[in-house]
């Protein structure tokens, strides 16, 4: 039986045939992954992979650690860093690659937090009135955490807490007991046990607050961050123009890297670089040479409130990586003209001598 178990881990690749005869090779095995079996970090970054994400060789390690290793408590990651930089795209790949079920619960401020384990029944409080006669498991439903927990019993589930932060400090605590004891105590029904084997809570987080200690305590932290330059290269010029890849993620790492008067709230993340290299395809595909215009609608992708709007345009007026040496004066310089600069950036390379144009 046991052995059985074992082999329903594992997948037989075709093998390799040298010199007429069957080799097996360490490639021809991949271990299956499941929530409770990595099949080492290698193995996990490379299904990753195949998944559309690719994974840093210590993140991947941390996570294979965290399956493999037994642990009598529902297991938890806390997944910390800033907006973009792929922690939800990270669960949803997990879930992919194991198999398991994704449920998410996207926080924001404000959220009513006395829902997550219990509520009451709208229907069932009608029902109450209009005939008396009704069960305490109809006067209330359960809530989201409660059902997760149910769900394990029947199928592997990773529970997604998107952006933690986001809610009052207070919805930590309700993590605590049921992390801890694998348990949910209900006022209207008896407890609900989790199987832990089958389960995996993932928190997110960006910078907006502190983790309470003691949930801190029961999560296995992991900092992120945005992709290095040449892998995020590599990964976006599979689908847009090399050069303008090239052109935009400069851009973008100097924006994320700063500091001081040019500090961003929320740097560009990858998709929103791709899209603005799409965008200028197609700008280009039309015919436009207007770097003014290129300039304009890359401005809007790459900052999108107001306070990184006006840090974006004393960026292009004063860093020493995009200022004109030849404006004596960058506080006269309109913001046509910041647009026209930001254009001539992003296709630099790419169009015929678009420095021309920018300058006149």
């Amino acid at each position: 039986m046991e052995s059985s178990k074992r082999l329903d881990k594992i997948i037989l690749l075709p093998h390799k045939e040298v010199n007429g005869k069957q080799d097996r090779s360490k490639d021809d095995y991949e271990h299956k992954i499941t929530l409770t079996n990595s099949g080492g970090p290698a193995n996990l970054i490379k299904q990753l992979e195949r998944a559309g994400y690719i994974c840093p060789e210590n993140v991947g390690v941390q996570i294979s650690l965290l399956l493999d290793t037994q642990v009598d408590r529902i297991r938890a990651l806390l997944l910390e860093g800033p907006s973009g930089c792929g922690k939800s795209f990270l669960a949803k790949k997990l879930a992919e690659i194991t198999g398991a079920e994704l449920i998410c619960l996207s926080c924001y401020n404000g959220m009513p937090l006395n829902n997550l384990i219990e509520v009451p029944s709208s229907l069932g409080l009608a029902k109450a009135m209009a005939s008396g006669n009704i069960s305490n498991d109809e006067l209330m439903n359960l809530g989201i955490l409660s059902k997760v927990f149910l769900m394990s019993n029947e199928k592997p589930i990773i529970f997604l807490i998107d952006e933690l932060d986001k809610a009052e400090a207070s919805i930590d605590t309700f993590f605590l007991g049921p992390i801890q004891d694998g348990k949910i105590w209900l006022e209207s029904r008896p407890p609900i046990n989790a199987k832990k084997e089958n389960l995996l809570i993932i928190f997110t987080k960006n910078f907006n607050r502190k983790i309470d200690d003691a949930l801190l305590r029961r999560c296995y932290p992991i900092r992120m961050n945005y992709l290095s330059t040449d892998l995020e290269e590599k990964i976006l010029a599979k689908h847009c123009s090399p050069r303008i890849v090239r052109n935009l993620v400069k851009v973008a790492d100097i924006m994320r890297n700063s500091s001081g008067s040019f500090e961003f709230e929320r740097p560009p993340a990858p998709e929103e670089l791709l899209t603005a290299g799409q965008f200028i395809e197609k700008m280009i595909s039309w015919g436009i040479k207007n770097y003014e215009q290129f300039g304009y609608v890359i401005f809007r992708i790459l900052a999108k409130n107001e306070h990184d709007k006006a840090v974006l345009e004393h960026m292009l007026k004063y860093h020493p990586d995009f200022a004109d040496p030849y404006c004596m004066d960058p506080k006269s310089v309109r913001i046509n003209e910041v647009y026209k600069r930001l254009g001539f950036l992003v296709v630099e390379g790419v169009t015929s001598s678009p420095k021309d144009d920018i300058q006149s």
